[in-house]
């Protein structure tokens, strides 16, 4: 019976903290002590995730067009918004990244791309220029690989890979 009544005193225990609200969650009580889930103090985090969208072509071919949502950590489900120019000296863009709660985020990036049909592979380094909400202070970098295919439209599906920093 003793050890039914500690093994119950345990399971309360554990099962008293606050359930997470979002994927960056800010301060939480768990068992009397405190947990943290964000970036602190400039401490870089991973930032992996997913997107799909659809890529159009300017009335001037150079110019690219994304609108696309997914899921990430440290920004939930999400749509980004891209714009870039091809240019004989490379691919220059910016992006906008906004959270389920309109928090924000915004990049500039290169790309590069390597076709082997059906489909065209990119490689973009974003670097995080700024921010709103609880993206006010971020920074970091990550890489986004992006596959679509080689006729319009553009189907992109792409994954995420680097740091955030949230500076909090």
């Amino acid at each position: 019976m003793r050890y039914l009544v500690i093994g119950f005193c345990v399971f309360a225990t554990a099962c008293a903290g606050a359930a997470p609200t979002g994927p960056t969650p800010s301060l939480r009580q768990i068992g009397g002590g405190v947990a943290t889930t964000e970036a602190r103090g400039g401490s870089e985090l991973p930032f992996k995730g997913t997107y799909e969208g659809l890529e159009t072509v300017g009335t001037v071919p150079s110019h690219h067009h994304l609108d696309a949502t997914g899921n990430a950590t440290h920004l939930g489900r999400f749509t980004v918004v891209a714009d870039w120019t091809l240019a004989p000296t490379g691919n220059f863009g910016t992006s906008t990244w906004t959270a389920a709660n309109g928090d924000e985020f915004s990049t500039s990036f290169t790309r590069r791309g390597v076709a082997v049909p059906p489909t065209i592979t990119f490689t973009e380094t974003h670097s995080i220029t700024g921010g709103t909400g609880r993206f006010s202070n971020a920074s970091g970098t990550f890489t986004i690989v992006q596959t679509r295919g080689l006729s319009m439209p553009y189907n992109n599906s792409a994954t995420i890979d680097g740091t955030i920093s949230l500076g909090h």
